[in-house]
């Protein structure tokens, strides 16, 4: 009998929003449960789980062979993208990492691969930048609240001119909160910035730093398009 696995919000929401594809590179697959519901669900063929942890790769291994999936799902001892060859997997995955671990692990690999799927846990703005400035196209956003904590999740593709510039990321909020959130007026980025604008109201209150007054700006600025 298959294993089931219970995945958390920001898990299931990240294999919604991937398209459907040949193969997936699941890097820093954890216990490889992206891999195995994406293709348990028909969203990809087959996937690449791949880790740079002996540890967690042997108990991805354990997970796939009680999902009934050894035969369509490989591990692969990685240190990021380093084993996977370029356009050997359509979709890459990469999530719940900080900003700039997943910018090393991206680092010249980006227009190896026709499409990602990105959730960086820290230093979003910059990733966004970094993504931009690389030639790759924002394609969507996505913003989700799972326990508590709030995601955003990035899918990626290559930009047909890489030289063109990506007329949703402009501004500085743009950077900051998303660009094409900030377009359709995403509720969940409204909840994260009133939450910001009540954070930075009482950081004010104790001190007059320029940082924080030209944040609290920013985050005021942002929520403007909402009235």
């Amino acid at each position: 009998m298959e294993k089931q696995f219970q995945l958390p919000k920001r898990l299931e929401t990240i294999i919604e929003r991937m398209p459907d594809s040949g193969c997936l590179a699941d890097i820093g697959c954890d216990h490889a449960y992206v891999a195995i519901e994406a293709v348990r669900r028909g969203r990809a063929a087959r996937a690449l789980a791949c880790d740079v942890r002996k540890g967690p790769l042997q108990q991805a291994a354990e997970h796939i062979l009680c999902a009934g999936l050894a035969g369509k799902i490989e591990t692969r001892l990685s240190d990021g993208l380093e084993k996977v060859a370029p356009g050997e997997a359509d979709t890459v995955v990469v999530a719940g990492m900080g900003g700039p671990l997943m910018e090393r692990i991206l680092q010249g690999r980006l227009r190896d691969f026709a499409h990602f799927v990105l959730s960086p846990q820290s230093e979003i703005p910059h990733f966004r930048r970094f993504l931009l400035a690389e030639g790759m196209q924002i394609d969507e956003e996505t913003m989700l609240i799972d326990e508590g904590k709030y995601y955003v999740i990035l899918n990626v593709s290559k930009r047909a001119d890489a030289a063109s510039s990506d007329s949703m990321y402009v501004t500085e909020e743009d950077f900051l909160y998303g660009g094409r959130l900030l377009r359709r007026l995403d509720p969940v980025l409204k909840s994260f910035l009133e939450k910001e604008k009540t954070r930075y109201e009482g950081i004010l209150r104790q001190t007059d730093s320029l940082e924080v007054r030209t944040a609290y700006q920013h985050c005021m600025n942002a929520l403007e398009a909402y009235r």
